[in-house]
């Protein structure tokens, strides 16, 4: 299986590149994933976890109306901060769109969390769509200062943001650089389980 980078360009107007899910990054050839994430320098955005209903459901909604975390979701949560204590990597600000589901998923993971509601997905709302895409590639490009970026999202800002396709759990890991944020592996929750001792 081969890793493919992507550079995240300046011009926001590019389509979203679909890419390989990749493997575990212990499994990784060159190790610059796992390296980048030990010494903090990375950004891991995550797609929320599944969840019990498929569907659109509104911000505005109270939380027993919106799409919740099913018991799958909630172990994929744990198993991401499992993962980020197994492996070592230092977590920094953990970010999440104001949904449910991608609270509690960070919540569950890391015990802590910042809501953002510029995190909201691309078509979760019609206003300010280009202001929340973005800010989502303004994150990935930023180098961390604190520990590894986590951001919790939706498919369509992570897709805008990283190029990466991302089954519901899996994660797309980002370096920050001069000439763009380069992804340096996509995880599948299969990929994150294994990382956390959990396969």
């Amino acid at each position: 299986m081969h890793r493919r980078a992507f550079l995240i360009a300046a011009s926001l107007s590019a389509p979203a590149l679909m890419l390989p899910l990749g493997r575990a990054l212990a499994a990784l050839p060159d190790q610059r994933a796992q390296a980048a994430l030990r010494r903090g320098a990375a950004v891991v955005y995550v797609r929320h976890g599944a969840t019990t209903w498929s569907g659109v459901d509104q911000i505005e909604w109270p939380r027993d109306r919106q799409r919740l975390l099913s018991d799958l979701g909630q172990a994929q949560a744990r198993n991401l901060g499992a993962a980020f204590t197994a492996q070592g990597w230092p977590v920094g600000d953990v970010l999440a769109s104001p949904f449910a589901r991608c609270v509690d998923m960070a919540q569950l993971a890391f015990g802590r969390v910042e809501p953002d509601p510029m995190l909201l997905g691309l078509l979760s709302q019609g206003e300010g769509t280009g202001e929340r895409r973005a800010y989502s590639v303004r994150l990935v490009n930023t180098p961390p200062t604190n520990g590894n970026r986590v951001m919790v999202g939706h498919s369509s800002s992570i897709s805008a943001a990283t190029g990466a396709s991302l089954r519901e759990g899996g994660a797309a890991v980002m370096l920050p650089g001069e000439a763009g944020a380069e992804l340096l592996a996509t995880l599948t929750p299969e990929d994150i389980a294994s990382l956390a001792g959990r396969r």
